[in-house]
């Protein structure tokens, strides 16, 4: 059985070339993700877009899951003191709730009111959350190397954005702006919560969450007027990408890597997330790559580096040495 958080004072293996393979993909589907969500969001509202890519991805991630042969663990349990509720679905909704439904909707409203580079501005803030709550609640090291890898990485964010997107944010909507950064805390409290939840298979903790996600999201659409026929056929398709690609497959390998690497490593697709969407803008919208962007992409690269980053182990020698006068 997968464990899905590390025994208590453990932290992550060192990531190796298989998370890193994982991460290029889960980098390559959030940077596409922002591409999907603007051909979506062309003719459906908001409420469409989050509540339709859950419920596909969650459809998606429980076929998967019982093409594995596996199944949910029951909603109930029975105590001396009657049922309650499993301990694995506690978690798998709380997780659900607050690194899905919720930042998801948060997004979509707040990009009504900021520009979209100050809300990539604000994406930089995940990587920090996640470094400092994986230090307090997952057993991972705060080392300098770290700080000043994610500090470094962050500044590739901010010079990517430019000068006009930071000084947007004086003028741009307050509660807008706090809307973001709290997604972005939650993101983080999500990604440490899946390290610290109890052990469960892989697909069945991924499957849980998304189902999770989708059905409160729902009631969003009691909100929100449905018309079908006004929905163009790119914006359909565009909501399907989204629900199989950045969603269901992205949302396992999310949980893959935190259980294998941590969460902080996993953080770092964050700063390349941005980057990668604005290649495939001038990919695919032929919008212009200036200097920044290469800049950007020099410190981002610096930044991780560093941020991996390990301390040399003392000498055998030495080692032994320290040991006999101790």
């Amino acid at each position: 059985m997968t464990r899905a958080a590390p025994a208590k004072g453990k932290g992550p293996a060192e990531a190796g070339s298989f998370d890193w393979m994982l991460l290029s993909g889960l980098i390559a589907m959030g940077g596409s993700s922002f591409m999907f969500i603007r051909m979506a969001l062309e003719t459906a509202p908001p409420a469409i877009v989050t509540t339709g890519r859950l419920w596909l991805a969650a459809i998606i991630l429980y076929g998967a899951m019982r093409a594995k042969g596996r199944r949910f663990p029951p909603l109930l349990v029975r105590t001396i003191d009657g049922p309650r509720p499993h301990r694995l679905w506690a978690w798998m909704a709380a997780v659900g709730l607050v690194g899905y439904t919720i930042p998801f909707f948060i997004f979509p409203w707040a990009q009504q009111f900021v520009p979209s580079g100050l809300a990539g501005v604000y994406m930089a803030f995940m990587p920090i959350w996640t470094l400092l709550l994986a230090a307090l609640f997952a057993d991972e090291r705060l080392t300098p190397a770290k700080i000043a890898g994610f500090v470094l990485a962050a500044a590739g964010v901010l010079t990517l954005m430019g000068p006009e997107a930071i000084a947007g944010i004086s003028g741009a909507d307050l509660p807008a702006q706090a809307g973001l950064l709290v997604a972005t805390l939650l993101y983080a409290a999500s990604a440490v919560m899946s390290r610290r939840a109890p052990p469960a298979r892989r697909i069945v903790f991924s499957a849980g969450i998304v189902l999770a996600g989708a059905i409160f999201a729902t009631p969003g659409l009691f909100f929100t007027p449905i018309d079908p026929t006004s929905w163009s056929a790119k914006s359909v398709l565009s909501i399907l990408a989204l629900g199989a690609g950045p969603t269901a497959l992205a949302g396992v390998i999310i949980i893959v890597i935190i259980r294998r690497a941590g969460a902080s490593f996993m953080a770092l697709a964050n700063y390349f997330v941005p980057l990668f969407a604005v290649l495939a803008g001038a990919l695919f919208f032929g919008e212009r790559l200036g200097l920044n962007v290469y800049l950007a992409l020099a410190l981002i690269f610096a930044g991780v580096a560093v941020s991996q980053r390990r301390g040399k182990a003392p000498a055998p020698v030495a080692a032994a040495a320290l040991q006999k006068s101790s």
